[in-house]
């Protein structure tokens, strides 16, 4: 377990002009702009990169070196070292590089790639265009409620965190020094979103997004270390890679 690293990827940045957005009913006509991360498991088993990112355009502000093999690159490795690809979910601003990963296993929801290829009307936030041609990848489909135990070894495990998305999976990180890391994901965007018990400004199903708050909120309550998906404040202290959480 000494041997694992987490490094935080930053991606860039979503600029948006109603922070109400992403905390609905509070904080409406605040502007915000917002931290984009993705992230690399350095595991004795094989590299496991979680999130591939968003590109440029809209909202959405990203230099070249902020796209994911850029990152990688800066570490050392490239495309092709990655073993396995977790996806929290496959919103915009997580599934852009996709096709960067011919090689790599992806862990995905059964329901989130459901809901990422057949969309129903109210579920926003997916471009086909970013994943259509990862088809034929290989992918591991864990069911809803299932934690998947990824080297099966009790390091890295997906948890469900659905209703911001229907397949919405967050990461739990064991490491030696730091202790249990959670990759929250959008399950809560922002530490308001767990704090004052506000779901994600876009849900597929509020009262599972609840559910999945209360969980985050149990883990942390028990010592674990939540690094929420875009939050503002936490930006300013968390450790950006080359630096890593270990």
């Amino acid at each position: 377990m000494s041997e694992i690293k987490l490094y935080v990827m930053y991606a860039g940045r979503i600029n948006l002009p109603d922070k109400g957005h992403m905390t609905p009913g509070l904080n409406v006509g605040e502007p915000i702009s917002m931290p984009v991360y993705t992230y690399l498991i350095v595991h004795p088993k094989g590299l496991v990169l979680v999130d591939t990112g968003q590109e440029p355009g809209g909202p959405s502000v990203v230099e070249k070196e902020d796209r994911v093999v850029s990152r990688l690159k800066e570490l050392g490795y490239s495309p092709g070292d990655i073993k396995y690809v977790i996806m929290t979910h496959l919103h915009v601003d997580h599934a852009a590089y996709m096709t960067e990963f011919p090689n790599g296993i992806f862990i995905v929801r059964k329901e989130e790639l459901k809901a990422a290829w057949w969309s129903e009307r109210c579920e926003h936030g997916y471009v086909y265009e970013h994943y259509k041609d990862t088809r034929d990848f290989r992918f591991f489909e864990p069911l809803d409620q299932e934690d998947f135990d990824v080297f099966m070894d009790g390091t890295v495990v997906c948890i469900d965190t659905k209703g911001h998305t229907r397949g919405h999976q967050s990461v739990v990180v064991k490491l030696k020094n730091t202790g249990n890391v959670v990759l929250v994901g959008d399950a809560a965007s922002l530490k308001e979103n767990l704090e004052l018990g506000i779901q994600p400004g876009v849900c597929s199903n509020n009262w599972y997004a609840m559910q999945s708050l209360n969980k985050l909120k149990h883990l942390e309550e028990n010592g674990y270390k939540l690094l929420f998906g875009h939050d503002i404040y936490q930006e300013k202290e968390i450790r950006l890679s080359p630096l890593y959480y270990d």
